[in-house]
């Protein structure tokens, strides 16, 4: 057995790095994968606990959304975020959405803050590849209380990619083979090109346990509430966008719809507005009511009586 495989981190040694990192301005931006159940949120509990003396609040920095995650990276230095369920905030698949690109730029424009932002996701690859190339230390959890500590390699000059993705996929699968011919032998994890080391922790106390559950039921009810919400938002707003570009909008029935459901005319009238600009149209929702109004011996507009038919109800 190689010296290699047998470099083991304590749980002091780790938190000593980060804190070490953050003593020295580097940002320290974490990601811990494993499969569902092992310990993710366990480990990064682990981890910040080391840092309550110093300002980690759990019921503040444990969150559930990318708004709250760019609020927290945003407005404190030397600070915490505990992303635990960053498949809301960092997946791949949402890598064209504004929200994903204002995400990246914020990590990037704000690593200046010095945060320790820490992230828990079930496979370390459905993260946005430019939020990986933004991680530091990437922990996999082999099995409950037990991981391996990868990290990037440094100072390459041709290789786009720091965590040698290509010849560790290889790797892989040369050691799945050799597993899959003997089912006695292990993965040797120390056969990665990024391999650090082994990392062993241990469960939250109950209490600890309970804590966690806590902040996690209200936030995550908090995260779908909004989610619904916003849904509904889109919902009527789009149904309106269509009336409005039908000409069959006027004044009347758009105040009308918002009493009804309780929304602000103005606001109804600028996401109106925001949604005629970003499909480049040079006309405002004052320009299509004029229009309706212009037709009104030819179309039907959205009479008070209709109002209740054209907008569903939120």
């Amino acid at each position: 057995m190689s010296s290699k495989s047998n470099i083991v981190w304590s749980m002091k040694e780790l938190t000593e790095s980060l804190k070490g990192r953050q003593h020295n301005k580097f940002d320290c931006n974490i990601g811990v994968s494993g499969k569902r159940g092992n310990g993710k949120s366990t480990l990064l509990f682990k981890i910040f606990k080391a840092f309550k003396k110093v300002g980690f609040k759990q019921s503040k920095h444990q969150v559930y959304s990318r708004d709250d995650v760019m609020k927290l990276l945003s407005s404190q230095k030397f600070g915490f975020c505990w992303d635990d369920e960053a498949i809301n905030s960092g997946y791949k698949r949402d890598f064209q959405t504004q929200g994903q690109k204002d995400l990246i730029k914020l990590i990037t424009n704000y690593r200046d803050n010095f945060n320790i932002y820490a992230s828990a996701l079930p496979f370390f690859y459905s993260l946005d590849k430019d939020l990986r190339e933004l991680i530091f230390i990437h922990i996999h959890i082999i099995e409950r209380g037990v991981a391996v500590i990868l990290m990037p390699l440094e100072d390459q000059i041709h290789m786009k990619d720091p965590w040698d993705s290509m010849m560790n996929i290889k790797i892989e699968q040369k050691e799945n083979k050799r597993i899959e011919n003997n089912p006695d032998l292990q993965f040797r994890y120390h056969k990665l090109t990024t391999f650090a080391g082994y990392l062993y922790f241990g469960e939250m106390t109950k209490r600890e346990e309970a804590t966690y559950r806590k902040i996690k039921q209200v936030k995550r009810a908090k995260v779908f509430e909004d989610k619904i919400a916003a849904n509904k938002e889109e919902t009527f707003v789009d149904k309106l966008y269509r009336v409005l570009l039908e000409g069959k909008l006027s004044r009347e029935g758009l105040i009308q719809g918002c009493y009804l459901e309780g929304k602000s005319y103005s606001a109804v009238v600028s996401a109106l507005n925001q949604r005629l600009k970003s499909e480049n149209t040079m006309k405002t929702v004052q320009d299509y009511i004029i229009g309706s109004l212009a037709k009104k011996n030819n179309a039907p507009s959205v009479a008070n009586s209709q109002v209740n038919t054209l907008i569903p109800s939120i």
